[in-house]
């Protein structure tokens, strides 16, 4: 890997570079396609479609990404590695909304939970 003094990095692809790319790339796309299923299935929900969509469009993105770590394996082009890294970036920023949405959401229900208990023992249900 060079560093010019430039803003540009070039990276030798190697035949053992580009069978890891290619390993990355499926792995993101079979995750891509779980996690935007896992995604849908939450939005079923009207109140679990608040943390679903975040997940829906990472696995969007995740799948997008591994399109592009095929391509650039493959294609041997540098936009396709910077679509990538890309793609992967928005896969993890909308993943971590979705985890805090989640922890948001597990406070709220756990805040129902003990109100409902805290009625129900003391016999106002």
């Amino acid at each position: 890997m060079n560093i010019n003094g430039t803003d540009t990095i070039s990276v030798e692809l190697t035949e053992q570079l580009q069978k890891r790319m290619r390993f990355i790339a499926v792995m993101q796309q079979i995750m891509g396609v779980l996690t935007a299923i896992s995604g849908a299935l939450t939005c079923l929900g009207i109140i679990t479609a608040i943390i679903g969509i975040p997940c829906l469009i990472a696995g969007i993105k995740l799948f997008q990404s591994g399109s592009a770590f095929s391509k650039t394996a493959n294609l041997k082009r540098s936009e396709d590695l910077v679509d990538a890294i890309n793609n992967l970036h928005s896969y993890w920023k909308l993943l971590l909304i979705y985890l805090i949405l989640s922890i948001i959401m597990v406070i709220i229900l756990f805040i129902f939970l003990f109100s409902f208990l805290a009625m129900y023992s003391q016999g106002r249900y």
